[in-house]
């Protein structure tokens, strides 16, 4: 499978179609989602604050060597 990567996308009223776009890339390069997309819409919280950061530390431990 080709490389790791993870999504955040934070819009004004939807994020569908941002979603779907980078998916469709990410799937035409066989790319390996680590998680599902986080998304936000509107203006963040603590509570999104800390998804970003788990996103954040998700994707970093994927890239270390084993």
């Amino acid at each position: 499978m080709g490389r790791p990567y993870a999504l955040y996308v934070h819009g004004g009223s939807d994020t569908t179609g941002a979603v779907r776009s980078v998916e469709t890339i990410a799937t035409g390069l066989r790319w390996k989602r680590l998680r599902d997309p986080l998304t936000l819409v509107g203006a963040p919280d603590a509570v999104a604050r800390e998804a970003c950061w788990e996103l954040g530390a998700t994707t970093a431990a994927s890239l270390m060597p084993e």
